[in-house]
C-alpha cells in the first residue's frame, strides 16, 4: 500500500521521539498499533460480508433458473409460458 523504505521509518521514528519524547512515544505506538488493528479487522469483515452477499446473490439466481426450467418440465401451461418468456435468448451459430 505504502512504499515505505527502511530509512524513512527510521527519519519517522527519530522525529516522534524529539517531538514527543519518550514517555508518550510506547503510548503513540500502542494506540496507532490497536487502531490498525481495528482497521484490519473491519476490512475483513466487509471482505467476508462482500462475499456472503455475492454468493447468496449467485444462489438465489440459480434457484430462479431451476424454477424456471422445472415449470417448464412440468407442464404446466401458465407457468411453462412465463418459464420461457424469461429464459435468456440462446446465442445462433453462424454458417
Amino acid at each position: 500500500m505504502f512504499d515505505f523504505g527502511f530509512m524513512e521509518i527510521l527519519l519517522v521514528c527519530v522525529v516522534a521521539l524529539v517531538v514527543l519524547g519518550p514517555e508518550k512515544l510506547p503510548r503513540l505506538v500502542r494506540t496507532l498499533g490497536q487502531w490498525v488493528g481495528r482497521g484490519r479487522a473491519m476490512m475483513k469483515q466487509m471482505q467476508q460480508q462482500l462475499e456472503n452477499e455475492a454468493r447468496n446473490l449467485d444462489m438465489k439466481e440459480r434457484r430462479e433458473k431451476i424454477q424456471r426450467e422445472l415449470a417448464l418440465l412440468q407442464g404446466n401451461p401458465v407457468e411453462k409460458e412465463a418459464a420461457q418468456k424469461s429464459l435468456p435468448l440462446k446465442d445462433v451459430e453462424s454458417p
